[in-house]
């Protein structure tokens, strides 16, 4: 199968890395200065694995959109809760998912915010639990709108995740990242960075796998 990308996000990186989004486009990402004939033929040269990858998304289920009434599941940390809208002020989260009536106007953007408030504090938290355990050091931790990765660490000492993993399992969140803190000192995927992510977590391809095999589930 033939393809090319259809996105080159350029960054401060120095190897090129592939993947395929939700809408089966082709991301590549790359050095900042790395010839296009370079990126061309690294894509071709994996022209297999991403036509298998590109057939998945487009054989997996299409997910209907986000209603927001009652009974509709919400995910949170891997389990789902049954949403119930009610007369409150601010969503509540019980044995149920509590929506407050007002806010279904913008219903969408007030479940991100949900979403992200709770990122900033579990995130954030099991990040400073992690590098203390790992004797890592970064500078910050921010909470992103990223869809196609699920973090990033900067060169500077950064480290961004997604709020969409607040939809998937704590062990999978804690994946990410010691992924990511690895990165503060392994900048590229070597046997060596594989090999730290595998001392803290040894089962860390299972996490990642399930990853892969649900990103389609995580969104709204």
């Amino acid at each position: 199968m033939r393809v090319r990308p259809h996105l080159i996000i350029r960054s401060e990186r120095r190897s090129i890395a592939l993947s395929v989004a939700l809408d089966a486009t082709i991301v590549v990402r790359a050095p900042k200065n790395l010839p296009i004939e370079v990126i061309s033929r690294f894509v071709a040269s994996h022209s297999s694995w991403l036509g298998r990858k590109v057939k998945e998304v487009l054989a997996r289920p299409v997910m209907r959109p986000r209603q927001f009434v009652d009974g509709e599941e919400i995910l949170y940390l891997g389990r789902r809760f049954a949403l119930q809208i009610f007369d409150g002020v601010r969503i509540e989260l019980k044995d149920k998912l509590f929506f407050p009536q007002n806010l279904l106007p913008s219903a969408r953007a007030q479940l991100i915010i949900w979403y992200q408030r709770q990122a900033r504090e579990l995130i954030v938290g099991s990040v400073e639990r992690w590098a203390a355990k790992l004797g890592f050091k970064y500078v910050e931790v921010k909470i992103s709108g990223a869809l196609h990765r699920w973090g990033s660490c900067s060169r500077a000492g950064n480290l961004n995740f997604s709020w969409r993993l607040m939809m998937a399992p704590s062990e999978m969140i804690d994946y990410v990242i010691v992924h990511e803190l690895t990165h503060l000192v392994e900048k590229n995927h070597s046997k060596r960075f594989w090999a730290r992510v595998r001392a803290a977590l040894p089962d860390y391809k299972k996490r990642h796998q399930w990853l892969k095999d649900n990103d389609h589930l995580l969104k709204i």
